[in-house]
């Protein structure tokens, strides 16, 4: 009997822990990195474009060659467009 209980305890209490991650996974504002990497290869996009295709809240447009900061933001999708042609050559986020 108490075995059974510990058992119904733990398997609930999984349960619980499983919902919260796939929460946090889809959390509002948090850049989707295999929605960034489809960006590759697209027609130039709008920062709210952006925004919404990735989940992201900031967007970063650079050129390439282009100096940014190596600091790490979830809420940031950075593309990388080439200027000549349009088209995003890579998008990341952080």
């Amino acid at each position: 009997m108490i075995a059974a209980a510990m058992l119904s305890v733990a398997t609930v209490t999984l349960a619980a822990c499983e919902e919260g991650t796939q929460q946090a996974e889809t959390a509002s504002g948090v850049c989707r990195p295999e929605a960034a990497e489809a960006l590759a290869g697209r027609d130039r996009l709008t920062d709210a474009q952006a925004m919404e295709l990735t989940g992201a809240t900031v967007v970063r447009q650079i050129q390439p060659g282009q100096g940014v900061t190596m600091d790490y933001r979830q809420e940031r999708v950075t593309v990388e467009t080439d200027p000549a042609t349009g088209k995003i050559l890579r998008a990341s986020c952080g």
